[in-house]
């Protein structure tokens, strides 16, 4: 498949990348050639350079017959033009990322069709909603019928070693990741009957919403409440996170040192309290006792501002300090120093273009665990070759997983004895390699 992206900033070039590991033929656009020739050395895609994209260059591209056109700059109008240029060029799929919300509301004009983008991206809303669920510990799925969530197991918990099938959980749960502290590191398990829990585990468990709230009471371990948050750096990611936790009736705190931000944000976020000072000061943020939240988010658009902050929010006694990075080289020494890491959108956004670029099979990607795991909702075609097989019967890889099963409205947890029927939706738990390959499985060949 052919991807042009219009924008090799840090979005773009990531995408880029991205997809073009992934065996899409992708063409970078951009007025900044050092960009270019960087993005071009880390991956293999062609590039353009040009001081104004215009219609005639957007054309010229055509005779390559591309899939998809990516406009991906920082600027929201450039975006929206080139997708509306790109549209009436004869470009099939056309993706604009906005930053701004105001774009995602329908409620007086539809910008899609307005702007002729079949679909508008945010990176913001997808690092806030990253954050959420990291927060919360936990995520929805078919339309809330189905919970994931994520404990610790207790150390005192004295079934370690007992096979996952022989621990008679509850029958519309089960366990779909398992996080697991080695010598070597950590490693990321995807699961079978065969497998067991260890006290010090990770455990990211799916089921049905009344089993998801009985996990506590089977492994004997306090459920978590959320009543405080701390947000430094009153980004857009901010922003939407504030108004997420809001819903929960979680207290919110924000401290940016810009005080018309701050201004901003207090008439957009009536919830939240602004505080208009400089959350990289120590001093300040122990007078603020910061240590007394449930957790501090560092949410800056810079990641040395972002490492400095949440590593002074666990100097002083943050149960938990949550840093926002754009660099994977980053996740090792915060998370040495006691710091969870969260990548920032940019993952998100090439999953959700891998996504739309396989629309006929997959709805949606996620990503878990820093993207050492991807969740993938797909769509069960009408000739796929595991229909009518139990799932315990499937010649699937080992690191893929079919977690969840919405059949004709009703909803179940991927268990053995499950079977697939035409146009059930899927969602799998999957290592990033198999994403590439998954559509695969589900057709015939």
């Amino acid at each position: 498949m052919q991807i042009v992206i219009l924008g090799a900033g840090k979005t773009g070039s990531y995408v880029a990348s991205a997809l073009s590991k992934e065996g899409y033929d992708v063409t970078l656009i951009d007025r900044d050639m050092k960009v270019l020739e960087k993005a071009s050395r880390d991956s293999d895609l062609a590039t353009v350079h040009t001081t104004i994209p215009d219609w005639h260059l957007l054309e010229s591209l055509l005779e390559e017959k591309p899939d998809l056109f990516f406009a991906a700059t920082g600027d929201d109008q450039t975006n929206l033009v080139s997708c509306t240029v790109a549209k009436h060029l004869g470009y099939p799929k056309t993706v604009a990322r906005v930053k701004s919300r105001d774009y995602l509301a329908y409620a007086h004009l539809d910008f899609n069709r307005l702007f002729h983008a079949d679909y508008f991206l945010s990176a913001e809303i997808l690092s806030a909603q990253n954050l959420f669920h990291l927060l919360v510990g936990s995520g929805h799925f078919s339309h809330g019928a189905v919970e994931m969530r994520t404990l610790g197991i207790p150390e005192h918990w004295d079934k370690g070693g007992t096979p996952l099938c022989d621990l008679n959980l509850p029958q519309e749960l089960i366990v779909g990741l398992i996080r697991r502290k080695m010598v070597d590191g950590e490693g990321i398990l995807i699961p079978r009957g065969g497998d067991h829990l260890l006290p010090g585990d990770e455990v990211t468990f799916v089921g049905k919403a009344k089993q998801i709230r009985q996990l506590h009471e089977v492994f004997r371990a306090p459920e978590p409440k959320i009543n405080s948050i701390v947000i430094v750096g009153g980004t857009e990611v901010a922003e939407h996170l504030a108004f997420s936790l809001a819903t929960k009736k979680i207290s919110v705190r924000i401290i940016d040192l810009d005080a018309k931000r701050c201004d901003h944000l207090a008439e957009r976020l009536s919830d939240a309290t602004l505080i208009n000072r400089d959350g990289s000061d120590a001093e300040f943020l122990r007078s603020e006792r910061v240590q007394d939240a449930d957790a501090v988010v560092s949410s800056t658009n810079h990641d040395g501002t972002n490492l400095l902050i949440a590593g002074l929010a666990k100097e002083i006694g943050c149960k938990k300090a949550i840093a926002l990075i754009s660099d994977v080289h980053y996740v090792p020494v915060l998370e040495k120093a006691g710091v969870t890491p969260v990548l920032s959108a940019e993952i998100h956004i090439a999953n959700r273009i891998h996504a739309i670029l396989q629309e006929e099979t997959i709805l949606s990607v996620s990503s878990i665990c820093q993207d050492q795991a991807k969740i993938v909702e797909l769509k069960v075609p009408s000739s796929s070759p595991l229909i009518g097989i139990p799932l315990s019967d499937l010649k699937l890889p080992d690191d893929l997983l079919i977690a969840v099963i919405e059949s004709r409205g009703r909803v179940m947890v991927g268990r053995g004895d499950r079977i697939l029927s035409p146009n059930d939706i899927v969602v799998a738990i999957c290592s990033p390699i198999r994403v590439p390959e998954i559509s695969g499985y589900f057709h015939a060949h």
